[in-house]
C-alpha cells in the first residue's frame, strides 16, 4: 500500500522553510500515490464480492479480473436471473422452472436460446406463434420451407402447391408436376404437358398428341372384329353436367367397363386414376378405323356373293 511519513516537528518557533519543504514533499508523495493507485490498495476482497441470502432469495454480485457477475434467485417461485460481463462476452439469463431464456453476445455472434422469441420493432415484428411481419426488401441466399417451398439463389421457385385467386404473369418457363386452374387459362404460345385435366371446355385450333414409335413398347394391333364389336356396343347419350348445368353428349364410362366385361376385352377405354372416371375420346377413336375395315370386309364379301349370284342367274337364263 502506498504511504508516506511525516517528519517530526516540535517547539513553538518552527522554521518556515522547513514547513514549506515538508509541504512540497507531501505534495510529491500524494501525486505519486494517486498515479500508482490500484484497486487492491484501496478495496478489500469483501468489496469485490457481495452475497446475501434469505429463506426465499439469494442475491450475489462478484467482480474479478475475468469480468462482472450478478445473479438473483427466487427460491420460492423457482426464478433465476443473471448477467455476466466477461472478457469478450456478455450473457443474460432468465429461468423459471424448466423454462430458460439466454442471450449471449460475443465479438462475432449473438446467440438466442429461448422457448419463444418475440421482436417488436417498426420494420420487423416476430410474434410468439411464429408469425413474422417485414417491411422493406428481404435479401438472402435461398429459402427452403420443409421442402414444400424452395427458392434458390438464382431465383428458381419450386413449390408443391399454389393457391392464387388473382393473375399470375410468367415471363419464362413455368414447371409444375401438378396444376389445377379453377377459372380460365389463356396460353399465348405452346403448352406442353404430360397430363391435363379440364373440368369444362378446352378450346384450341390444333391439338397434337405424341405418337412416335420410339416412345412406345408392347405394340399390339387391335383386331378389326374386336374394334367392330366394341363400336357396335357403344351407347351414345346426351346428358347434363350436375355442377355446371352444361348439356353435352358422349359416352358413360361405366357402360364401357360393362361392355368390355361382356366382350372379354381389356383395352384402356376408361381412365380410373382420378376421383371420377374419364374417357380418352381422342384415342378411343382408333376403334372406328378398325370397325370400318371390318365392315368393309363384310361389304366386300357381300359384293362378291352378289356378283356370284348374278353370274349364276345369267348362266341359268342362257
Amino acid at each position: 500500500m502506498s504511504s508516506f511519513n511525516m517528519p517530526a516537528l516540535g517547539g513553538q518557533n518552527q522554521d518556515i522553510k522547513k514547513v514549506y519543504s515538508y509541504i512540497q514533499m507531501l505534495n510529491r508523495q500524494l501525486r505519486y500515490s494517486l498515479s500508482n493507485i490500484t484497486p487492491e490498495d484501496n478495496f478489500t476482497q469483501e468489496s469485490f464480492l457481495k452475497y446475501q441470502e434469505t429463506d426465499t432469495a439469494i442475491a450475489q454480485m462478484e467482480i474479478t479480473m475475468n469480468g462482472f457477475l450478478t445473479q438473483f434467485k427466487d427460491l420460492e417461485n423457482e426464478l433465476e436471473t443473471g448477467i455476466k460481463v466477461l472478457n469478450g462476452q456478455i450473457a443474460l439469463k432468465v429461468a423459471a422452472g424448466d423454462l430458460c431464456s439466454e442471450i449471449s453476445a460475443t465479438t462475432d455472434t449473438i446467440t438466442f436460446k429461448s422457448g419463444y422469441l418475440v421482436i417488436d420493432s417498426k420494420n420487423f415484428k416476430l410474434y410468439k406463434d411464429g408469425t413474422a411481419q417485414f417491411s422493406g426488401t428481404i435479401n438472402g441466399g435461398s429459402i427452403n420451407i420443409n421442402d414444400n417451398f424452395i427458392v434458390t439463389s438464382s431465383g428458381a421457385v419450386t413449390t408443391k402447391a399454389i393457391t392464387y385467386s388473382g393473375q399470375i404473369n410468367v415471363n419464362g418457363l413455368l414447371y409444375s408436376n401438378y396444376m389445377r386452374i379453377a377459372g380460365d387459362a389463356n396460353v399465348e404460345g405452346t403448352l406442353t404437358c404430360r397430363y391435363m385435366n379440364a373440368t369444362y371446355d378446352v378450346s384450341c385450333e390444333v391439338l397434337y398428341e405424341r405418337s412416335d414409335r420410339r416412345l412406345k413398347e408392347n405394340i399390339e394391333e387391335i383386331p378389326d372384329e374386336t374394334a367392330l364389336s366394341l363400336v357396335l356396343g357403344l351407347k351414345p347419350a346426351t346428358f347434363t353436367y350436375k355442377d355446371s348445368g352444361i348439356k353435352a353428349m358422349g359416352l358413360i364410362a361405366q357402360d364401357l367397363d360393362e361392355l368390355q366385361e361382356e366382350l372379354g376385352t381389356d383395352l384402356p377405354l376408361v381412365d380410373h386414376s382420378g376421383e371420377y372416371l374419364s374417357i380418352p375420346y381422342s384415342t378411343n377413336s382408333v376403334l372406328y378405323a378398325g370397325a370400318i375395315r371390318a365392315q368393309q370386309k363384310e361389304l366386300d364379301l357381300l359384293e362378291q356373293e352378289i356378283n356370284r349370284l348374278k353370274e349364276e342367274n345369267h348362266e341359268d337364263s342362257i
